[in-house]
């Protein structure tokens, strides 16, 4: 635990010394809530019947769909983008044969980002509310421990990812496929249930859908816990079925550069 705390330091460390592009950090998420409050008010009669059962109002459930997914770009990208940093700086060998776990590291190396995207979600959340978005403040610690679950989903994606890497150098378009993806079929934008049955029926492969949809009764329709069991059920089973591939992935990739000897290559 300390080792994790002290690479966050690190991190915080050097992202702090770019203090201007913090505050303009700060200032586009503000910024950036303006068209959204006004384009989802205009859709607002359009909408109000389409989200029925994950909330009643466009702008709150806009505004939960573009908090979730702004976790998803870490979760996906930053473990395949920190491998090859480190395959390309040299370090990554030494660490691995550090007693620092990968593990750890990975997770340090996470931590600061994670934070950072917290805080910039926590500013869109509060200006949210000061423009009216109804949410169910009741809830929010089950509404935060469902957020918390999607992050969690996505991280074996990152891991295969950086198997990716590992063997060949690159990720390929799978994180941003990844993330394209589930911005167009995990109910961001809109609820699934309207777009083409050919494509909901693909969404139900996306963690996302079943994360957003049991986010958004919780917090906009004040569902209780029990109301929403199985979409967790599903988040759970997609946790176990891909951190079994994505840490099997990423441990055969490991081995299979320190057999080449290209750990400290690029």
């Amino acid at each position: 635990m300390r080792t994790f705390f002290a690479i966050v330091r690190a991190t915080w460390l050097s992202a702090s010394s770019y203090k201007v592009r913090s505050v303009l950090s700060f200032i586009g998420v503000l910024t950036g809530i303006v068209p959204l409050y006004f384009v989802s008010h205009a859709l607002q009669p359009v909408m109000a019947n389409v989200i029925r059962g994950e909330g009643h109002q466009y702008f709150a459930f806009l505004l939960l769909g573009t908090i979730t997914f702004s976790f998803l770009p870490i979760a996906v990208s930053s473990l395949p983008t920190t491998v090859g940093s480190s395959i390309g700086n040299g370090t990554l060998e030494a660490v691995v044969g550090s007693p620092t776990s990968v593990g750890t590291l990975l997770a340090g190396l996470m931590g600061y980002s994670v934070m950072w995207t917290g805080a910039r979600a926590l500013v869109l959340l509060l200006a949210g509310a000061l423009l009216g978005a109804a949410l169910d403040w009741h809830h929010a610690p089950l509404g935060l421990g469902i957020l918390v679950l999607i992050f969690v989903v996505h991280i074996p994606l990152g891991l295969i990812a950086a198997a990716a890497v590992l063997a060949f150098r690159t990720p390929g378009p799978f994180p941003q496929g990844v993330l394209v993806l589930s911005s167009l079929l995990g109910g961001v934008y809109y609820p699934t249930h309207v777009i083409p049955s050919w494509l909901e029926r693909l969404s139900a492969l996306f963690p996302l859908t079943y994360g957003l949809r049991a986010l958004r009764r919780v917090m906009l329709d004040g569902q209780s816990l029990g109301a929403v069991y199985k979409d967790l059920g599903f988040l759970m089973l997609f946790i176990a079925v891909l951190f079994a591939i994505g840490l099997l992935a990423f441990s055969q990739a490991l081995d299979y550069a320190r057999r080449r000897g290209t750990l400290s290559n690029y």
